[in-house]
């Protein structure tokens, strides 16, 4: 997750990357310096909206969600955070980027179809059932078969 949102070509595919974007985070401009305060700062608003009785199964980014996530945004938490991460990967020698990039997560689908074969993870492998929004649903084939998969696009690669 971190090495993707280093890599303008791989972070498109987040939820971090388009919460900056549609909600205007950070002004909107998505950086890896950007996602990885928002990473944090995402996971933070999950602990809030667990312990405030918010979390419902299966509707984990609801609007209690949101509202938390909004809050450490707009209260400043998130902007301190970065900050605070700027200071602390700069002691160490450590370079995080702050150039605003363009990302591909959307454009990388229009190079998958149904019926395409794919490898994907540690050896795995499939057909494409349907390209998604963000990801395709795979259908596992060989050792995989009978299981099926939500890939992103930078997952996959086609096999023929």
């Amino acid at each position: 997750m971190v090495a993707d949102k280093a890599q303008p070509a791989l972070c498109g595919g987040w939820l971090s990357t388009r919460e900056i974007q549609g909600r205007g985070y950070f002004g909107g401009a998505v950086s890896e310096l950007n996602l990885l305060a928002h990473g944090c700062c995402h996971e933070f608003a999950h602990l809030l909206q667990t312990r405030s009785g918010g979390r419902r199964y299966g509707q984990v980014h609801n609007a209690a969600f949101y509202q938390w996530l909004d809050q450490l945004h707009s209260a400043g938490a998130a902007h301190a955070l970065r900050g605070r991460l700027a200071e602390e990967a700069q002691t160490r020698g450590v370079v995080l980027a702050t150039d605003i990039v363009s990302t591909a997560g959307e454009t990388a689908l229009r190079d998958f179809s149904p019926g395409d074969r794919v490898r994907f993870g540690p050896g795995l492998q499939g057909r494409i059932r349907r390209v998604n929004r963000r990801t395709c649903t795979v259908d596992g084939t060989g050792p995989c078969r009978g299981r099926r998969y939500r890939v992103p696009p930078q997952m996959m690669t086609v096999t023929g």
